[in-house]
């Protein structure tokens, strides 16, 4: 990180002590009061008055990301989920009351018994093997009496499974309550039928509304401004911001990367070093005449890890495949670069390996060996006694190697087939039982040491043999150094300085010579920026109070660099503002004003007309149905099938605004369904339409609550 960047940003106690130093002169009062407010410390929300506490938010997000570490959930990801969950239970809580439902013990108790995992636990079983329902209230009654720490801890866990269990069976209970008013009429089902199974065929004219160009239709925000107020529930927006981003990346240049060859170069030949403990000179062996070649990167360092093994020809970098290839055993090959790094490589073998071997082995595992069964008691030192007296025997008769297998062998898998492991290739074992089959020749027997315990081996056979190499490569990642650091730091508070005294972003930003991101309709609680990526600090500066639009920071993008960030846009909770929904009406009353373009366009009476005034064909639809209203070409037209339903044979309706472009349509012939056969689908209907209410129900609640989220002042 950049000096100047750390002195300004991270002096650690000295900040800590300045902050508090001069804490009464910075902060607000209204900060004050919010940091010790219920609604920044206590409270994370409330449904309906229903407060979520910041403690049961928390623990619950804690006790998610414990279960779920392993998981690569983005940014924001857990901490929405648990709201999300809270917010469903507390709109449950508030309708369950309002409904008067209750759920007895009773009733708990027997959806306990009746679960799967407490019928199937072997502790809660009878000698017979059959779930005893006195075995499990005798452990529950102890749970009770048992003072100790680790009961204790169960009993809490037992509580808050009948508590989980309670919810679900009322959730359950409202559920019911709700399908059982849920009903539908025979209209609905006959109109259901009928949209799903009637059909209609059609010739038809189309006139694309990308036929004309955008340029060529203005909309103004006056247009915008009449649209969104003619529609306001459509344009209901939470609170946003919009930002105008430069960012300044860490990108090594080109005195960096010299610098790193010249390193890595450095590295090859011996030299003279002054030993201050012998307080002489010794000369110290480079990469090229080395002979201890793990030891030597030990002490120079890679920032990748050596490769110690064979590489195919097809796995070795392309950038030195040919080098590799036509270089003698102690050749140096580099610097060269490959992905992010500088390497060099010295070649330290050639060999003609087989790319597959068959083989047999017999495991002989002990106490603390990977995969050794908990009842195993051999040392290490045991089971190498064991396995050199057995390849003793196999040396001399190779015939009993199978019956050995399947006596002596820890691996059951290959016991079972005497020992046989098949055909492997290369990187399907692990490193000493890989090189021991790869590097011998067939007929080779050997005892090796792996974290499996010790394998006698034979190898069976081998095949496909082509050259191999070993490379020991020293990396070093591509990056900036300090100094460019420092270059890029100056850059990016030297823009930020000239914006804050007043020049305009997008102008400096073209004089620059600097890229522009925008972030718009950025939320409170959202986590990614742009280009910036995961960053919560800037949104939570896009949402302070005291933030003003074309407020400018800098954000420190801890070892990717710098962002130079203004505020461009407010947009308050409610209706959206002319300039926020520009971007979404506009296509909306394009499409609208090409539609009237179109139109004027179909001035002819048959479609054969109409198609020649505007120099395109008549096109034809067959038995499309009503549901689908898929027109192959086009896409679905649920207006244009629907009118050429509804409309005589063989009469020509013009001016039908579709979703792609204005239509002229002649119906060809439909497929009617009657009212009798659609009466047959009312309780097929009628379960779907229920089970779609379930779904959506926990939605649907929700707009008939007041949900409060404070959430944005903590995270």
């Amino acid at each position: 990180m950049a000096i100047l960047s750390k002195i300004r940003d991270r002096s650690g106690i000295l900040i800590i002590v300045i902050g508090l130093a001069m804490f009464s002169f910075v902060v607000s009062p209204k900060d004050i009061i919010d940091f010790f407010s219920n609604k920044n410390s206590d409270v994370v929300g409330s449904v309906n008055g229903k407060e979520i506490t910041y403690k049961e938010y928390a623990t619950k997000v804690e006790t998610t990301k414990a279960q779920s570490r392993n998981a690569n959930y983005g940014a924001m990801t857990i901490e929405n989920t648990v709201w999300n969950q809270l917010v469903n239970e507390k709109v449950y809580e508030t309708k369950l009351e309002e409904a008067g439902v209750v759920v007895g013990e009773g009733e708990i108790w027997e959806a306990i018994i009746s679960n799967n995992e407490i019928k199937n636990s072997p502790q809660f079983k009878d000698a017979s093997g059959a779930f005893n329902e006195d075995k499990l209230k005798e452990y529950v009654a102890n749970l009770q009496t048992d003072s100790s720490k680790e009961s204790k801890a169960r009993l809490e866990g037992w509580i808050n499974y009948e508590k989980a269990i309670k919810k679900n069976l009322l959730i359950q209970a409202y559920n019911n309550l709700v399908k059982v008013g849920v009903n539908v009429s025979e209209n609905e089902a006959v109109n259901d039928y009928i949209l799903e199974n009637s059909k209609v065929s059609a010739d038809y004219v189309y006139l694309p509304f990308s036929s004309i160009k955008n340029t060529d239709v203005k909309v103004t925000e006056d247009e915008v401004a009449d649209y969104i107020d003619d529609n306001k529930e459509q344009f209901q927006t939470e609170a946003t911001r919009n930002l105008k981003i430069v960012k300044f990346s860490f990108k090594a240049s080109k005195e960096d990367e010299e610098a790193i060859k010249q390193e890595l170069e450095g590295l090859l030949q011996d030299k003279e070093e002054y030993n201050k403990i012998t307080k002489s000179t010794e000369l110290v062996q480079g990469l090229q005449n080395t002979e201890n070649i793990k030891e030597f990167v030990e002490e120079v360092g890679t920032d990748l890890p050596l490769i110690d093994k064979f590489q195919k020809e097809s796995e070795l970098p392309t950038v030195i495949k040919e080098d590799v290839k036509n270089s003698s055993v102690g050749s140096i090959v580099g610097p060269y670069k490959f992905s992010k790094y500088y390497k060099i490589s010295k070649l330290l073998d050639v060999k003609k390996l087989p790319d597959s071997v068959k083989a047999s082995h017999i495991l002989i595992s002990y106490a603390g060996a990977r995969g050794a069964q908990q009842n195993t008691t051999r040392t290490s030192e045991d089971a190498k006694k064991l396995a050199d007296s057995i390849l003793k025997v196999v040396t001399k008769n190779t015939r009993k190697f199978g019956e050995l297998a399947e006596n002596y062998s820890s691996d059951p898998g290959s016991a079972a087939k005497k020992g046989d492991l098949g055909w492997f290739t290369y990187n399907s074992m692990v490193p000493a039982f890989r090189d021991f089959c790869f590097e011998n020749t067939k007929g080779a027997k050997g005892v090796v040491k792996t974290t499996f315990g010790y394998h006698i081996i034979t190898i069976e056979n081998q095949k496909d043999f082509n050259d191999a190499y070993k490379l020991a490569t020293i990396s070093r990642k591509v990056e900036a150094s300090e100094a460019t650091e420092n270059k890029i730091f100056e850059q990016a508070e030297t823009f930020a300085n000239s914006l804050r005294k007043g020049q305009d972003l997008e102008t400096l930003a073209k004089e620059k010579g600097y890229a522009v991101s925008p972030a718009n309709g950025l939320k409170a609680l959202d986590a990614y920026v742009s280009v910036i990526g995961e960053n919560r600090s800037v949104v939570r500066w896009a949402f302070n109070e005291e933030t003003s639009i074309k407020d400018i920071k800098r954000f420190d993008l801890d070892e990717k660099g710098y962002a130079v960030v203004a505020l461009a846009g407010k947009q308050k909770k409610g209706t959206m503002s002319p300039s926020t929904a520009f971007s979404t009406v506009e296509p909306i009353l394009i499409k609208q004003k090409k539609a009237e373009l179109l139109k004027a366009k179909m001035n002819a009476d048959n479609l054969e007309a109409i198609a020649k005034e505007n120099k395109v064909t008549v096109q034809n639809f067959k038995d499309v149905r009503l549901s689908a209203a898929l027109i192959p070409g086009v896409g679905i037209e649920h207006g244009v099938v629907g009118a050429a339903y509804v409309t005589s044979q063989n009469k020509v309706i013009k001016n039908i605004v579709g979703e792609k472009g204005v239509f002229a349509v002649k119906t060809k012939a439909t497929v009617n369904t009657t009212k009798e056969e659609a009466k047959v689908k009312l309780s097929e209907v009628s379960n779907q339409l229920k089970s779609s209410v379930s779904r959506s129900l926990a939605t649907a609640l929700k707009e008939d609550v007041e949900i409060e989220d404070y959430r944005a002042s903590r995270y």
